[in-house]
């Protein structure tokens, strides 16, 4: 039997991810900073699971992972040093993290030679890529990607999930198709998500799907847009950009507030949206795709990767998900996930 370790297993993205691959039957490890909450969660199963106690800023000892096959970290980190401990070691990575930068530091490391590596993995990056590659194969002659993601804020987000997506109001990043260096949320549009959604407001944001999109296709422009299912809370947070208040989600009395807000799903609700078109008003190959709970949806797609290497013939190296699956193959597997409402 294969041992996985999930790092931040008892989170909300972790969690999920474990019921999955325990109702699998794998032997799953949790793993974390916080002790108390692992020993927590892992009552409520039988056998209780195994925890290690571990940080990943700063170094793990060997032998917290000599036995594992596998790894899923489920939380950002500031640096490669941990992954490339897994490849000396021969252990498969697998990683959820939405952070452009971090992945992009991920692709230059060497490919693993010794085991298998995974980035990318969720909604966006994850569904979206596996949805702009589906648009793409039927709609080779299009050159601009556009996918928009619309959450419900009635859905219970993580608090890391909910404090990076604010946070990044505050960072820029650089896309090949505006400035050199980009401001979060200054491009806004209007994007019709289907009969049961209508017209919403989106805009930019640095999911890194349109990043590792770029990086395996550089002969197309994309970009990735995000928006919420209260169309005030998009305006507004359009209109903080534009006014010069993004400071205000510097201060940690802000984003306790929005976690605190947001995660008891006062207004709202669970669903999510992802589409991908050419941006423009008419499209008839536009690709649509609904669910609710991004975070099970995440921990859906982690684990349905993780089976695929566990239980396929994957030769070691490095992958995005759109090398390992399709759309096609994703929908079939997945129930969460649809194209109809």
């Amino acid at each position: 039997m294969k041992k996985i370790a999930i790092v931040g297993g008892h989170g909300q993205v972790g969690q999920e991810i474990v019921k999955e691959l325990t109702r699998q039957g794998h032997s799953v490890v949790l793993m974390g900073r916080n002790l108390q909450k692992m020993r927590a969660f892992a009552k409520l199963f039988s056998p209780v699971l195994e925890q290690r106690e571990v940080d990943l800023a700063k170094a793990v000892m060997p032998e917290k992972l000599a036995d594992l096959d596998m790894v899923i970290v489920c939380l950002d980190q500031t640096d490669t040093r941990f992954i490339e401990q897994c490849q000396n070691l021969g252990i498969d990575y697998l990683d959820i993290s939405a952070n452009s930068d971090f992945l992009k530091e991920v692709e230059l490391l060497p490919v693993p030679k010794k085991s298998k590596r995974v980035i990318g993995l969720g909604l966006a990056p994850g569904v979206t890529n596996l949805a702009a590659a589906a648009y793409v194969k039927s709609e080779s002659s299009n050159q601009n990607i556009v996918i928009d993601v619309l959450l419900g804020i009635g859905d219970r987000h993580g608090e890391a999930a909910i404090k990076w997506t604010f946070e990044q109001l505050n960072r820029t990043y650089r896309h090949p198709q505006w400035s050199k260096k980009t401001e979060n949320f200054v491009y806004g549009r209007k994007t019709d998500f289907g009969p049961s959604f209508g017209k919403r407001r989106s805009a930019n944001f640095d999911f890194a799907d349109q990043h590792l999109l770029l990086a395996a296709d550089p002969s197309r422009n994309y970009s990735t847009y995000l928006g919420f299912d209260q169309n005030w809370l998009t305006a507004l947070l359009i209109t903080i950009k534009k006014s010069g208040l993004a400071g205000l989600f510097k201060s940690p009395m802000v984003l306790n507030s929005l976690v605190w807000f947001m995660q008891r799903g006062i207004v709202g609700d669970r669903s999510f949206v992802v589409k991908v078109s050419n941006g423009q008003v008419e499209d008839s190959a536009k690709i649509v795709l609904f669910g609710e709970e991004e975070a099970k949806m995440t921990a859906d797609i982690a684990a349905f990767v993780a089976k695929k290497l566990l239980k396929e013939a994957v030769p070691n190296g490095h992958y995005h998900i759109t090398e390992l699956t399709t759309l096609s193959e994703v929908l079939t597997q997945l129930p969460r996930l649809s194209t109809v409402v």
